[in-house]
């Protein structure tokens, strides 16, 4: 058959200029004579074995005392057969330490073995990158993206925090939805719960991923009966819509309304223009691309519209309710349930409080950045004179000095940076413009229009993961499905085969990730990061760590002054209970109530109390009366670093 398919494909539908290009299928064969599946296999291949040998030799490097302390510490107190919430103040939703406490079961106690699971995760992480991306273009342009996904997230920060797994779980659930769109099987909208599920058992951001995949739901339900044409005729099509559907389109438009609401009211403490145009802006632009919607939804009645959303929505929940009700049955059997819920709710709270209005996310103002790039795409998307070979080269060595150069200007850098965080509303608002005009010209939702509305939903509500915090690592948490998004706008809207100058804006960025920014230790807030050498202690498992040999001379202290195992570490240093293997005295191991540590320090079993003299936040300080406390009731004490350590006989 040459270059024919041995199956028949499937004619796809196509929107007024807007170019829906047919999947070849794995029995077709490259001009070369090769098998696309074996290509795209090959590929993959490659994909995998590069992005594993660069992460892998960065999973032991990254280092903040405190995340790994309060994972590391959590975990064991779950190993040790204690509940969050219940037995335990638990930072985090509870799921992720009990994933965590599987891994030092199965790599044993230290802290490298939280590190290996979460490499096990990207491992995984990694080729359903790929199968999406492969949605949308070839074997090699999804390895590429693949990769650039990959340098701009895990191996910037390879600690084993929760937002890898919700990015994680987040793009498994776009891989299921997307599956469901090309098979319409409702196990696959199952499975997008279940992400659901896991992710917001690991953390309660997971509910982003679940807003995001619930409004491409509403939408699914309004784009299927545009296509299906709710059994009209084609003159029938063109009629207004139904006054049966009016509820329907009330109650969509209030849930739609409170939504936005919802995400509002959530930004009210800190709602100035980079949150607005970071989080507020893509969550109306969704909105408003439904609403619109609405004008071509013809013809059926509430109570169809209701069954065809139920039928999208059971699934859904249903899988989600899956993990969510297995996790929570042990906090049944033992009437502590409450316990659970005031736990996540009173976490939830307290870590905004802390961290709430530290750094704040790209505003307006460095839009520009990704406005050129925005144009420099487009120019490559449909212009003739940005296509061929020699303009791409050309392309490809001028952004090769630019990155030569970057290694020395902290202002490239900048640039470079800005035009990736402000790009994410900048993509929701043209995947919007794309399903937007191919309504107005009167034609039904394509399944490539589908896919581009599922991919921008997710990229819009997992960036919420900045919120309240937007350090740069955040970014990371989030970036990879915007540029799954922008893919899929790229190669929907492209006029112009040429690829050259695509390749070279995503091969600059891959290589910036590479070069500048993993180098660069973008988890690093406040400082610049100091020699890292190899702590040499038995929990630590050779962690390149800061200070390595301050934290070791620290712990032999620890150790010495506590004969009954007891301590308490004030100011927000939960590493140091994991590395001595000493127990806390209160149920917080990151920062208990002032009450809860003052009646501590009345134990007299209580021998040793160590006060961090720079918490990580200086909203970490400690109560001065604790203080005055710690400095009455236990004479002798030593400095080591920023640790000033106090016992008594």
């Amino acid at each position: 058959m040459g270059n024919t398919s041995s199956k028949p494909t499937i004619e796809a539908d196509r929107a007024p200029g807007v170019e829906i290009r047919v999947r070849e299928l794995d029995t077709a064969r490259e001009p070369s004579g090769v098998p696309t599946g074996v290509i795209r296999a090959l590929v993959l291949a490659a994909v995998m074995v590069t992005a594993g040998v660069f992460a892998g030799a960065r999973v032991g490097a990254g280092w903040v005392p405190a995340d790994d302390g309060t994972l590391s510490q959590s975990a064991l107190r779950v190993m040790q057969g204690q509940l969050p919430h219940r037995d335990f103040a638990e930072i985090y939703t509870g799921g992720l330490s009990l994933i965590h406490a599987l891994a030092f079961r199965a790599f044993g106690i230290a802290l490298p073995s939280l590190r290996i699971c979460v490499f096990l995760f990207f491992l995984s992480w990694v080729p359903v990158i790929y199968y999406i991306a492969l949605r949308f273009t070839s074997a090699a342009g999804a390895g590429l993206v693949t990769l650039l996904a990959v340098a701009w997230s895990f191996p910037n920060y390879p600690a084993a925090m929760p937002s890898w797994y919700n990015l994680f779980f987040a793009t498994f659930g776009a891989a299921a939805l997307l599956r469901y769109l090309e098979t319409r099987q409702a196990r696959w909208l199952s499975v997008a719960g279940m992400c659901g599920g896991v992710s917001i058992l690991i953390k309660v951001i997971g509910a982003y991923y679940i807003a995001g995949a619930l409004l491409f739901l509403v939408f699914l339900e309004q784009s299927d009966g545009q296509r299906e044409g709710r059994g009209q005729s084609p003159g029938e099509h063109e009629s207004p819509t139904s006054n049966n559907a009016i509820p329907y389109v009330l109650f969509s438009a209030m849930g739609l309304g409170l939504f936005l609401a919802t995400v509002i009211y959530e930004l009210r403490a800190r709602l100035g223009n980079a949150e607005f145009y970071q989080f507020v802006l893509p969550a109306s632009v969704l909105v408003a691309v439904i609403l619109l919607g609405e004008r071509k939804a013809r013809g059926a009645g509430t109570g169809e519209r209701f069954r065809g959303l139920l039928r999208l929505m059971i699934p859904f929940a249903a899988g989600l309710l899956i993990p969510v009700i297995a996790f929570l049955v042990p906090y049944a059997r033992s009437g502590a349930l409450g316990q659970f819920v005031s736990g996540v709710t009173s976490s939830v709270a307290a870590r905004s409080i802390g961290l709430g209005g530290v750094i704040r996310p790209v505003g307006f103002e460095k839009a520009i950045f990704a406005l050129a790039l925005a144009g420099l795409v487009a120019a490559a998307m449909y212009l003739r004179e940005f296509q061929g070979k020699l303009v791409g080269a050309s392309a490809g060595m001028a952004l090769a000095a630019i990155l030569v150069k970057a290694t020395t200007s902290s202002a490239i850098v900048s640039g470079v940076w800005y035009s990736a965080a402000a790009l994410t509303p900048l993509v929701v608002v043209l995947g919007a413009a794309l399903v937007v005009a191919a309504q107005k010209r009167g034609r039904p939702i394509t399944l490539r229009g589908q896919q581009v509305m599922l991919l921008i939903s997710l990229a819009a509500m997992c960036s919420l993961v900045q919120y309240p915090f937007a350090a740069p690592i955040y970014l990371c948490y989030a970036l990879p499905l915007t540029l799954l998004a922008g893919l899929a706008i790229v190669t929907t809207a492209k006029k112009r085969p040429g690829t050259y100058m695509l390749g070279a804006v995503a091969g600059f960025y891959l290589l910036f990730g590479v070069n500048v920014l993993v180098p660069d230790y973008v988890y690093e807030l406040t400082h610049k990061v100091g020699p890292m050498d190899a702590l040499r202690l038995e929990r630590a498992g050779g962690l390149r760590v800061e200070f390595a040999a301050n934290f070791s001379e620290l712990v032999h202290l620890l150790q010495r002054h506590s004969p009954n195992g007891l301590m308490y570490a004030g100011n927000d240093c939960p590493e140091l209970y994991f590395l001595s293997g000493l127990r806390n005295v209160t149920r917080d191991d990151s920062g208990a109530s002032p009450a809860e540590v003052l009646k501590a320090l009345q134990s007299d079993d209580l021998k040793l109390v160590v006060i961090n003299e720079s918490p990580f936040f200086p909203s970490g300080r400690m109560n001065p009366e604790i203080r005055a406390e710690v400095v009455r009731k236990f004479p002798e004490s030593q400095t080591l670093g920023i640790f000033h350590v106090f016992w008594r006989p």
